[in-house]
């Protein structure tokens, strides 16, 4: 049996106020068609379908389609788990639907565990595979807030009710273990081990190492799992996987590729994967250099492509240099390339960084002003009367907004 294991679509992502459209509908048109061609039999789609929780109409027209463009192909069966970024309410509103083309969603969380429990079946019924279909787990659906509760008590209560919500599928799974088909878990949370690699975006704000891989039981054939976008498998097992995200969502995500796993099955046994690279319709470039080495590189960019690549620069300077967006455009001509970051960071400010293996400070211990400064260092501000007067702006603002908070 094949399967097909993706996840972290985040279709509707706006990238400073540009939106991904043609990029995503790219990706799904490759995807259905990848999926027709290597006769896949059961898509996984481990959450975050949707960047935002009120996704414009264009993305939700992207999923529908796409759902119905598989409609009477090999892939007879498609399970949808709500991620963190989507709304479990709206997907469950089209659940029923759903229902009727082999479109299995699971948005909310059912009181009913065995509600979970989805089983795939061939033409004559013969039953082929079982899915544990386990969305992002929200606080309010493992858990009861109580009064006076610190922050450790918190995240440790957070992890004990995902480990149970796991024991608990475990058990809805029990009478399937003795037969000879595989039993396939579904997540999107973030297990300690693994490498986030791109924006900040953790599941449970003031935890990272939420949960540990052996949560999940040794009876648990796959674990297909969203919610980070570096596509790896966790703790060295090959049975728990992170399928990656489908595009780059951000200049941070350019270290990887942006894969798909084809996993097969030869009865229960987990017989091989494969890393399927999606092809990218537009670049994603981050340079960092002095401006000759940044004109160089802008300079030797690939004319061909086709969308404009978007570019994002650190310039690393001792002088803050005011035209130079303007001067690093000037050498990009035509429509092969968009400049959407430049930054300018102070040489200065980077030895000292190396230098010093400067303490890890919680962001509640450091003022706004010191951050302020920080930033004014990164950007090249170093002449003191320019530093002075955008210090003495900034105190005027925390101040007028200190007195907007006592009205």
């Amino acid at each position: 049996m094949k399967i097909l294991h993706t996840a972290d679509w985040h279709l509707g992502q706006k990238f400073f106020h540009r939106d991904r459209k043609k990029e995503h509908q790219a990706a799904l048109d490759w995807l259905a068609d990848y999926i027709i061609e290597q006769e896949v039999e059961l898509l996984l789609i481990a959450g975050d379908i949707f960047d935002t929780d009120s996704p414009p109409n264009y993305a939700r027209k992207m999923y529908f389609n796409f759902m119905r463009r598989l409609v009477d192909t090999c892939c007879k069966d498609i399970i949808v788990v709500a991620g963190n970024h989507d709304s479990p309410n709206m997907l469950d509103a089209s659940k029923e639907l759903f229902a009727l083309i082999n479109v299995h969603v699971v948005g909310h969380i059912p009181k009913d565990r065995t509600e979970q429990i989805i089983e795939i079946k061939d033409n004559t019924g013969k039953l082929k595979a079982v899915i544990g279909a386990v969305p992002y787990l929200r606080d309010k659906d493992i858990r009861k807030s109580a009064a006076g509760e610190s922050s450790e008590q918190r995240v440790e209560n957070i992890r004990k009710g995902i480990t149970q919500h796991y024991l608990e599928i475990d058990d809805a799974l029990q009478t399937y273990y003795n037969q000879d088909i595989p039993i396939i878990v579904t997540g999107h949370l973030y297990v300690a081990g693994s490498q986030r690699g791109e924006r900040p975006n953790t599941i449970h704000i003031g935890s990272l190492d939420i949960v540990d891989a052996s949560i999940f039981p040794e009876n648990f054939t796959y674990i297909a799992l969203g919610h980070l976008h570096r596509p790896q498998k966790v703790d060295r097992q090959d049975r728990i996987r992170y399928s990656g995200a489908l595009i780059p969502l951000d200049f941070s995500e350019l270290n990887y590729d942006q894969v798909v796993k084809l996993v097969h099955f030869s009865g229960k046994e987990l017989e091989r994967i494969q890393w399927v690279k999606v092809p990218k319709l537009r670049k994603l470039r981050h340079y960092t250099g002095t401006i000759e080495e940044i004109k160089e590189r802008l300079s030797g960019m690939d004319k061909v492509v086709n969308l404009p690549t978007w570019v994002k620069v650190d310039l690393l300077t001792d002088t803050y240099l005011p035209n130079l967006a303007d001067e690093l455009n000037a050498l990009i001509e035509g429509d092969y390339a968009e400049l959407f970051v430049c930054n300018q960071r102070s040489t200065q400010y980077l030895v000292k960084e190396e230098a010093e293996e400067l303490p890890i400070r919680s962001l509640a211990d450091i003022t706004p002003l010191e951050v302020f400064e920080l930033c004014l260092e990164q950007r090249g501000v170093n002449e003191e009367k320019e530093k002075e007067e955008l210090v003495d702006s900034f105190k005027e603002l925390i101040s007028w907004m200190k007195e907007q908070d006592k009205e």
